[in-house]
């Protein structure tokens, strides 16, 4: 593993000098210079474009009153929507995991839900037909639907037999893949809903000083969150209200920074260049 590198200037120069007013301040460096720099105030989120919300276009709904399910829908965003808001719907846990993981790669162009259902030539264990989870459009233009299940159903015998069935009933260039809960531990639902909840409310200004402390860094193998965020000058505690460490959570989701993927993101996370 490349040797972790430390910028002595990040743990030894410290010090913001009292400020004019919450977001503007001043630090130093290591050689006592005066850094200024000012972070503006944040954009107002969670209600942009709501008058652009796209509707919801699936075959069926999947919200409903259910004893075992947790039904529901969340906000997605793609470029083949133009970035408008659509809402996307999932039956289970899992398949929010499974949409959200989608939504946030950046190689994602589009996301359908419940958008193709596969009648069988032969019933199977009486299942005559199956309405597929997702379709997931790469940018490349393939096509992909997706087939999200617990373990418990994967292990039954029927379910073998399903999915060749829907295999054999999905039209030619169209892939299939089956997404179970071994794709999505505990760990990586919660570290891919925070970069999911960052990326939903854009912040323009953090992203670019994020930026330009990446560029200073381009020679360093690795480094912390916590030393990301102090580079970022966020001004005094709280006053960034998280703006910073939700720019690092941007870069993680768009591949700019690489991060481990069974451990939680947190600021002691040691990060570094894409492969």
């Amino acid at each position: 593993m490349p040797e972790t590198r430390t910028t002595p200037a990040l743990m030894d120069s410290t010090s913001a000098c009292a400020a004019q007013d919450s977001r503007s301040f001043v630090v130093t460096d290591d050689l006592d210079r005066p850094i200024h720099f000012e972070l503006g105030p944040p954009e107002a989120l969670g209600h942009d474009n709501l008058e652009d919300m796209l509707p919801y276009d699936g075959l069926r709904s999947t919200v409903r009153r259910s004893t075992w399910a947790k039904t529901g829908m969340l906000v997605g965003r793609t470029d083949q929507d133009g970035q408008r808001p659509r809402p996307v719907g999932f039956e289970s846990g899992l398949e929010r995991a499974t949409a959200i993981s989608c939504l946030l790669h950046p190689n994602t162009a589009d996301l359908k839900c419940q958008s193709r259902k596969v009648e069988f030539d032969q019933p199977v264990e009486k299942v005559k037909s199956n309405t597929l989870d997702f379709l997931l459009i790469h940018k490349t233009k393939a096509r992909t639907y997706l087939f999200v299940k617990n373990d418990e159903t994967l292990a039954r015998p029927e379910t073998t037999l399903i999915c060749r069935a829907i295999r054999m009933g999905l039209p030619e260039g169209f892939g299939f893949a089956v997404i179970s809960e071994a794709t999505f531990p505990p760990v990586v639902r919660g570290n891919n809903e925070r970069q999911f909840l960052a990326k939903r409310f854009p912040d323009p200004e953090a992203d670019s000083r994020l930026a330009q402390v990446l560029d200073d860094l381009v020679n360093v193998d690795r480094f912390t969150i916590e030393e990301l965020v102090f580079r970022c000058q966020p001004g005094p505690r709280h006053a960034d209200q998280g703006r910073a460490f939700d720019a690092v959570l941007r870069a993680i989701a768009d591949r700019k920074l690489a991060a481990p993927r069974l451990e939680i993101i947190d600021y002691p996370t040691v990060l570094g260049w894409p492969a």
